[in-house]
């Protein structure tokens, strides 16, 4: 899979980027979109909760320190909401407890900031494995 042209390895992909920080959201969504992701951005929680009742998405990938929403009650809240279960991304400055914390209130992956790019793409990848099965 690694030998896929950049454009096309999250073709058909719906990804939710929640974070505060507006370079940061948009160093995500212009990566992601530069893979054929379709992106949304939401700048807080609460934007994320709105988009999430607005349409399903493959997968949310959001900062754990919102200034609006606890990281837990959004990850929480956005799986409720959803139709069909999306992979969650959780992006942290933060170490435990609040990586434990985002496990299990319900993210699949927390990757520490600097974002390892590489294994956050690997990881999107297996989304993209499971959209198309």
């Amino acid at each position: 899979m690694g030998g896929q042209a950049p454009g096309r390895t999250l073709r058909g992909v719906r990804i939710l980027v929640v974070d505060d920080a507006e370079d940061v959201r948009e160093m995500v969504s212009t990566l992601l979109g530069a893979e054929g992701a379709e992106v949304v951005v939401a700048p807080n929680g609460r934007a994320a909760l709105a988009a999430a009742l607005g349409g399903d998405f493959d997968v949310v990938v959001t900062d754990y320190g919102l200034p609006d929403i606890p990281g837990a009650f959004l990850i929480r809240q956005v799986l409720a909401v959803s139709h069909r279960r999306p992979r969650v991304v959780v992006i942290t400055g933060y170490g435990e407890p609040y990586t434990g914390w985002a496990r299990q209130a319900g993210a699949d992956l927390v990757l520490s900031k600097p974002i390892d790019w590489p294994r956050f793409l690997q990881h999107l990848r297996a989304a993209v494995q499971q959209v198309a099965a």
